[in-house]
Parts: structure tokens; C-alpha cells; sequence
């Protein structure tokens, strides 16, 4: 498959969106979940699944000049059932610009009088015998139509032929058979009576796996500057891969900038702390999508995953520090539900594996992120630094006893999110704190600490620098620290001197936010003493020189591309799947049955639900729970989607999306610390603002959304942000009057379901419901329950349900077909009110596939395959 990539690599640019973009995703609790967490459900064991669908065929099959733009070529004549046309309509074909449905031309069947009858065959695309395929042409001011399939073998010769019956007055044939046993290829013909206009001629295997959806340059989500086997000076990183794609380790030369050693870690979607241990020389990466410590010995070609620690449900790798004899200490996260007993540290020791934790498991029970970890050798003391609530815990390495040094540190800064990093320098903590955005609520604390004789800790808050931006300080050179600030446009550099509290802006703007601010001393006469060095998410490398002041900054060399999970899919107003990439972001486009249309634009962040509103595409964004939207024109002009509004109120996964009208309705997931609450409101297309709900069902997220009538429906989540544990035991429904934009509350009928995870309206206004294995039929008007069935016993998450566990869509045609945890099925919504039972005719149409469901102009259902992959499902042939 050929992939079209847009890619900026302009400096300007990077300093423009810096905050507002992707380094921002990493920023704010980045990754909250691992991603199997993330996707599904666990089925109960003493239930029997139904089984998967046969494996699909690997990308689409490409009818050879399909839309006509290359005139005749790849198309001949015939008489409408294969055979050759007579003499009067030897010139029955040409091209024409007078209608079009894709692309600038179009076939003219000139039929006439003379030449009653006449087609057109394709040349032969290769089919897989026994996969049943579908045939699409649209056509136009014609009387009578017909489509065909002829089948072939490997040596060309027709086996089998089939005819749909002759159609009066479409805009769109189709015909659906399967490929015969020695069938290798099909040729598609199109026939009429009279004129007709023939255009934009499609085939489909009725299962097709699409391929990677969104494949673009990595983004690098920790660094550490450190040597190579030959002694070289380099900077140390971890570029985020997928489940498909494994995260990557990379070794670049700081003097060229060039990446000298790629090395994959399995399984691995990525890491957010690389570093090298200055003891034994082993780099050490703690990762998430499989959680784990890896140690890496520079020179090799493969890293080692040394395993997790001895910590209950831990589930994603932090900060890792190490002591003078090299021994390891980690941070960490873990699903509190899951009962991951809150932050705390891992020891770890190269020839003798995990050894234990330093201090309590946990240190706090209110903290679940241990973030930032660094050691002072003359204190022997580990330094600590939690998320989602702000510790700084000081722990010895010799008593093995940790102190909270948080009350020492000013009430604004203790009451906001985390301690996000720490530099440990000359004596003193530099401690990254605040609600870690980078736009003006974050500090920089200076704190002096020693122990006496006695063991006893001293530690004194020296400075608190408001507006440091990320990552923090730099190391301690010659009594100063350097870093940027928020507010200030090309990120200037800023010198503080320890001993007099004076800051100075220098004239040198470094223009990223580095992973990671590390000083080396680089055996370059062009950079002469110390340097600072640092590397960002986008690839591109800041050298200052602090005598000099030279100051250089490039985009690094020899990246490899990477395929991105899905995590969302919408169908766009221009008939394109489009697809949004998990966490780095970046966003596909694919073209229905042309996968060699297809494009990835490295643009945006992650967005946790997208649909089309108003003739674009708008987004649900995270972290910071924003309202983007988007046009193809704006992707190809290499601009960044469109901030249209923040929710606010605490949020920060906006995955339920609604359009009506004007409004486009959202309901979200709480992020911040201390908001246990979701959210619900709109935005006004015309007036350009967002509305917001704080809390309109209690303790609950809403995470699905549809509409009928003039009410807004939504599905309630008694999981919230990632950090806590629910305070309900049920889910309920919110039910939204346009007209007088009063909220309502519909328990469920069925007790004790924690979440209702899709909904959508039936063509006759009921609204459908799924939760944990129930469907449900809600009267819109009266707002009783009508339908109740339990559908899938089998199907019962395990802990937190996620955000988009489970969809529901309604088709054309009224069948509404739904995506639970990777389960893909339809029903009748009529019939199962009709006959009581939606079970009777629900059939499951695939097992096993990702989350997300969309679908296109031609009724074809799209979900996420693997991770980063998507299927086509052609739901007639199921």
C-alpha cells in the first residue's frame, strides 16, 4: 500500500504549538491506562463466544482505473453480459466531464438506436477463491443497469459469471457473490440499455484488513544524555511504537545529530524514563503497553526486559534514579480499582533482579502516580515526587524510612497536581511541580537539603519560581540553572544563579521543551566547557554552549517511521474514514475501497471520539479536554486542527460526541485531581462557545451520546479519571431537553450495571442502550424502558470500563450494529420490539476485532483491527 505522509518540520511551527499540541498530550497525565485496559473486556470463563470471522483479506482490491481519470484505459467494450458488442457500438464508450462521483470524469455508454445495448469490463483484479466479494458502481441518467462479476482463473479463462437483475432508474449498483473455487482474479462489468453515466467502480472482500491507518515519525517521550559503547556523547531516548509496532530506543549523536542505534523493544508501546545508570553503563527504559524495566548494554543489538516489580497491579513504569553503588529505584503506576495500593518505589539491583521497595508500599495511599524519582549521594537519599496529588517524599537509603517534605512547599503549589520532575544537583532538590502544562501554573522549588551526623534531615525551601515551563532545570553548572518559562513565544532561555536568586532572560531562544535538560562536556572545540543539551518530543535537538553562548538547534537524523494505535475512527463529511492516532497523535484518512488514496497528516493530538458536524470533522482531544475540528483543506495545508473551545470543569476525555443542529453535544471523563464528576454540554457552531455541565448525573462520566426528538440522550460511567475509585455503584441515563435544557435522570431497569457504553436512536426515535451485556429500548418521549434483554452473558468487564468499550450506530437501512469489547454484531431494532427478542435475529458479524465503530456511504462497517490496523466489514454477507 502506497501511504501519502504529510510531515512539518518547521522550527517556527514547533515553538507555535508546543503547548498546545502533542507535547502537551505529554504533559498531563499522559497515559493513564495500558492499552488492553484501554480497549476490552474479559469474557467469563464457562461461557462459549461466538466464533471469529474467517481471516480477512489483506488490503482492498483495487479495481484498475476506477473512477475513469486515466479515460478507456484498463476497460473494454462489451455487450453487457461479456461477450463482444456488434458493430454498431464500436463506438459506444468515452469520457465525459458532465458528471462525475469521484474524481473530474466520468464513462459514457453511449447505447443508441443503432447500439440498443452495450457495456464496459474491467481488466481482472486478483480475488481470494472463497472469500465472497461485493461490487459498487454509481451510475446516472440511465433507464436500465446492470452489474456483473466474471470470474477467473490463473490463466485468465472465465469460470463463473454472475449478473445482478436488471435495475430501473439507480444512482448505485451492487452485486455481492463469492470467488469459486480456482478463481484468482474477477473482472467487473457494468451494462445498459441507453445512455448511462458510469463512475467510481469499487470491489470488497467482505472482511479486509486495511493496513496501519496512521504511520508517521515517532514522537520521543523521555530522553538522558549519557555514552555510547565507543565512548561517544549521546543523547538516550524512547520513541513511542504501538502493540503492532514496537517502541524503539534510540541512540543519537549529540555533535552530529544523527541517530546512530535503533533498538525495538518487543511488545512495547513505549517509555516515559530512559536512563543510563553512570555506575555499570546499562541504560535502563521503564515502559508502558507492556510494563516493564528494560536494561539496555550499549553496543548490543537487543534489550533485556528484566520484568515488574513485586508491587500489586503495577502497570506502567515512571522515573528511575540510581545510588553511587548503581543500585536502580522506580516509580509507577497501577489501576487503583484493580487494587494497586498507591505510590510506591521499586528497588532493583543489575545480577540480582527486583530487591523490594524503598519505604512503605505504598508511601501514600492518595497518590497513584510515583512520578519523579532522584538520588543526592551526600544525603544517601531518594527523592520523591507523586502525581495526581503532590508529595515530595525524601527516603533514606540506609533506614529505608521517607519523610514528606510537600508542607515545606508554598499551600498553591500543595493543592495542585504533581511533582512531575526532579534534577538533583550540588546539595540541592529542583523539584518540577504544579498542574505540569507549561502555561503559567507550574513552579520550579529550590530546595537545599543535607543530613546531619545524626541522620537527621535538613531541607530548606530556597526559591519558588512560578512559570517554569517543562521539563524543569537543568543540572547545577557553576552555581546557575537554566530553563524556559511559560508566556514568553520561542521559548527564551532563562540563567538563575543559586546563591543570589537572580534571574536573567537571555537573548537565545531554544525553541523546544525539551524531554530532559542534561549539561555535557563535548570533545568539540566548537563547544568548548559545558553545553546544554536537550531533546524534544518532535525530534529536534538544542545545543547552547554556556561560554560561548552558541546555540544551535536541528531536527535529528534517521528516525523510523512508526504505525500509531487507532483510537478513534468518524466518518468525515466527504465519505472518508478517518482516524485519529493514540497518544502522539496524527490523523488517516482513507478513501472507502481505495486504500492507495490513503494518507496520514503528523497533525493533532489524540482525540478519544471524532464525528462529523457542520462540514467538518470535529474531535473530543485530550489532555485537556478540548473541542477541535478540522477540514482536509486545513490537513493539506499543513495547518494544525482548530481549537474551538476548552470543556473545563476538570476534564479531560471528551468521548461522547452528538451533532444536532447547531450544537455539537459532548460528554466527558473528569481528569484533574479531586474532580469525581463528568460532564456534559455543547458547542455553538453559530456562536462559536462551549457550554458545560459539571456533574449532571453525579459521580459519573458520560461517555456516549445520541439524540431523538429534541432530546439528548447519554450513557452514564461510574469510572472517572484514572486516579480514582468510583464513589457509585450504578450507571444511569441523562436525558437532555433542548428546548428547555433541563437534565433528567433515568435509572436503569436492569441493577447493578456499572456502565452503559453505547447508545443510539433507532429509525423510529427509540433509543437503544448497551450496558455490560444488556440491550436496552427507551421510549424518547415517555422515557419508559420498553425493551430489556440481556444479549451477551459472555461479556462482563473485569474493573474499570472504559470510555470506549462499546459502540452503537444505526445504518441506512435501520439495522443498528454494535462493537463490544471487539465483538461486532447487528439487529433489527423493528423486529426485536416486535417479537420481544432482539437475540433471535442478532447475528454477530466478527470476534475479535479492536474498539470503535463507523460507517461508510455504502453501509460497510469500520473498526480497529490489532492496534493500529482497521477492518472493513460488508455486512450483507455476514
Amino acid at each position: 500500500m502506497d501511504v501519502m505522509k504529510r510531515r512539518r518540520l518547521s522550527l517556527r511551527h514547533l515553538a507555535a504549538v508546543a503547548v498546545g499540541g502533542v507535547l502537551a498530550a505529554a504533559l498531563v497525565h499522559p497515559a493513564g491506562m495500558p492499552a488492553a485496559q484501554a480497549d476490552a473486556g474479559t469474557p467469563l470463563a464457562d461461557t462459549e463466544p461466538p466464533q471469529a470471522a474467517a481471516d480477512p483479506a489483506s488490503g482492498d482490491a483495487l479495481v484498475t482505473n476506477h473512477s475513469f481519470e486515466d479515460g478507456l484505459g484498463g476497460w473494454s467494450l462489451t455487450d453487457g453480459y461479456g461477450e463482444p458488442a456488434g458493430d454498431a457500438c464500436a463506438d459506444a464508450l468515452s469520457t465525459t466531464e458532465d458528471w462525475s462521483s469521484a474524481g473530474d470524469l466520468s464513462l459514457l455508454i453511449g447505447a443508441d438506436r443503432s447500439c440498443r445495448q452495450a457495456g464496459v469490463i474491467s481488466e481482472s483484479t486478483p480475488v481470494e477463491s472463497g472469500q465472497s466479494y461485493t461490487a459498487w458502481a454509481d451510475v446516472h441518467d440511465g433507464r436500465i443497469a446492470w452489474l456483473g462479476l466474471h470470474w477467473v482463473d490463473a490463466d485468465g479463462e472465465v469460470i463463473d459469471v454472475e449478473h445482478t437483475r436488471r435495475d430501473v432508474r439507480s444512482d448505485r449498483l451492487d452485486l455481492s457473490a463469492e470467488a469459486p473455487q480456482g478463481a484468482t482474479g474477477v473482472q467487473v462489468e457494468v451494462g445498459a440499455i441507453g445512455e448511462l453515466s458510469v463512475d467510481n467502480v469499487l470491489l470488497s472482500a467482505q472482511y479486509t484488513a486495511l493496513g496501519a491507518q496512521v504511520v508517521r515519525q515517532p514522537r520521543m517521550l523521555s530522553s538522558d544524555a549519557g555514552v555510547d559503547e565507543n565512548g561517544r556523547d549521546v543523547l538516550w531516548s524512547m520513541a513511542t511504537g504501538s502493540e503492532d509496532d514496537p517502541g524503539i530506543l534510540l541512540a543519537t549523536d549529540v555533535l552530529t545529530g544523527e541517530v546512530t542505534r535503533t533498538v525495538r523493544l518487543p511488545g512495547v508501546t513505549g517509555g516515559w524514563e530512559v536512563n543510563q545508570n553512570p555506575v555499570t553503563g546499562t541504560v535502563y527504559v521503564g515502559t508502558y503497553g507492556a510494563a516493564a524495566l528494560w536494561l539496555y548494554t550499549p553496543g548490543e543489538d537487543e534489550a533485556v526486559n528484566a520484568g515488574k516489580p513485586d508491587i500489586p497491579h503495577w502497570n506502567f513504569a515512571y522515573g528511575i534514579a540510581f545510588d553511587e553503588e548503581g543500585n536502580a529505584y522506580g516509580g509507577g503506576w497501577g489501576e487503583p480499582t484493580a487494587g494497586y495500593p498507591g505510590a510506591s518505589v521499586y528497588t532493583f539491583t543489575e545480577g540480582e533482579g527486583f530487591t523490594g521497595v524503598l519505604g512503605d508500599l505504598p508511601l501514600t495511599e492518595d497518590a497513584n502516580y510515583t512520578r519523579a524519582l532522584g538520588y543526592d549521594e551526600a544525603s544517601r537519599t531518594v527523592f520523591v515526587g507523586t502525581g495526581n496529588q503532590v508529595n515530595l517524599f525524601a527516603c533514606s537509603i540506609d533506614t529505608n524510612e521517607c519523610e514528606n517534605l510537600a508542607p515545606l512547599l508554598d499551600e498553591e503549589i500543595q493543592d495542585s497536581v504533581e511533582v512531575r520532575t526532579l534534577t538533583i544537583s550540588d546539595g540541592y532538590v529542583l523539584a518540577w511541580a504544579g498542574d505540569a502544562g507549561s502555561t503559567g501554573n507550574d513552579w520550579l522549588v529550590v530546595l537545599d537539603v543535607d543530613r546531619t551526623d545524626s541522620g537527621e534531615l535538613q531541607a530548606e525551601v530556597i526559591d519558588e519560581i512560578r512559570g517554569v515551563a517543562y521539563p524543569g532545570s537543568s543540572p547545577i553548572v557553576d552555581g546557575q540553572i537554566y530553563y524556559t518559562k511559560a508566556g514568553h513565544e520561542g521559548w527564551p532561555l532563562f540563567r538563575y544563579t543559586i546563591e543570589s536568586g537572580e534571574e536573567t532572560q537571555l537573548p537565545e531562544d531554544v525553541v523546544i521543551l525539551a524531554r530532559q535538560w542534561d549539561i555535557v562536556e563535548l570533545d568539540d572545540p566548537a563547544w568548548p566547557g559545558s553545553t546544554l543539551v536537550g531533546l524534544n518530543s518532535y525530534g529536534f535537538l538544542t545545543r547552547y554552549n554556556i561560554e560561548n553562548e552558541e546555540i544551535s538547534v536541528e531536527e535529528i537524523e534517521g528516525i523510523p517511521d512508526v504505525s500509531v494505535r487507532v483510537n478513534s475512527l468518524a466518518t468525515g463529511p466527504d465519505g472518508s474514514i478517518w482516524s485519529s492516532g493514540y497518544l502522539q497523535g496524527g490523523i488517516g484518512r482513507y478513501t472507502p475501497m481505495r486504500d492507495d488514496a490513503h494518507e496520514t497528516f503528523e497533525l493533532g493530538g489524540q482525540a478519544e471520539q471524532m464525528i462529523s458536524h457542520d462540514g467538518r470533522i470535529f474531535q473530543g482531544a485530550y489532555p485537556r479536554g478540548e473541542i477541535t475540528s478540522f477540514t482536509p483543506a486545513q490537513l493539506a495545508a499543513e495547518e494544525e486542527p482548530t481549537v474551538e473551545c476548552q470543556i473545563g470543569a476538570g476534564q479531560n476525555r471528551p468521548y461522547g460526541l452528538h451533532s444536532s443542529g447547531d450544537r455539537l453535544y459532548y460528554g466527558s471523563q473528569a481528569g484533574s485531581s479531586g474532580q469525581d464528576v463528568g460532564a456534559f454540554g455543547w458547542f455553538d457552531t453559530a456562536a462559536g462557545e462551549c457550554h458545560t455541565i459539571e456533574g449532571p448525573i453525579g459521580h459519573q462520566s458520560v461517555d456516549t451520546l445520541t439524540g431523538s426528538g429534541d432530546r439528548i440522550f447519554g450513557g452514564g460511567n461510574i469510572y472517572y479519571a484514572y486516579t480514582e475509585r468510583p464513589k457509585q455503584d450504578e450507571a444511569s441515563v441523562m436525558v437532555f431537553d433542548e428546548t428547555t435544557e433541563e437534565v433528567d435522570e433515568v435509572a436503569l431497569p436492569e441493577p447493578g450495571l456499572r456502565a452503559v457504553s453505547g447508545a443510539t436512536a433507532a429509525a423510529d426515535g427509540t433509543v437503544w442502550f448497551y450496558a455490560e451485556g444488556w440491550l436496552f429500548a427507551m421510549d424518547p418521549e415517555t422515557l419508559e424502558w420498553i425493551h430489556t434483554e440481556e444479549v451477551f452473558p459472555d461479556l462482563k468487564p473485569e474493573g474499570r470500563i472504559s470510555g470506549n468499550y462499546a459502540q452503537l450506530v444505526t445504518a441506512e437501512d435501520g439495522t443498528i450494529y454494535g462493537n463490544v469489547g471487539g465483538r461486532v454484531f447487528g439487529f433489527d431494532p423493528a423486529g426485536a420490539l416486535r417479537s420481544g427478542a432482539a437475540q433471535s435475529g442478532l447475528e454477530v458479524l466478527y470476534e475479535g476485532a479492536g474498539p470503535h465503530l463507523t460507517l461508510d456511504d455504502y453501509g460497510n462497517l469500520y473498526t480497529r483491527l490489532g492496534a493500529t490496523e482497521m477492518l472493513r466489514i460488508v455486512p450483507e454477507h455476514s
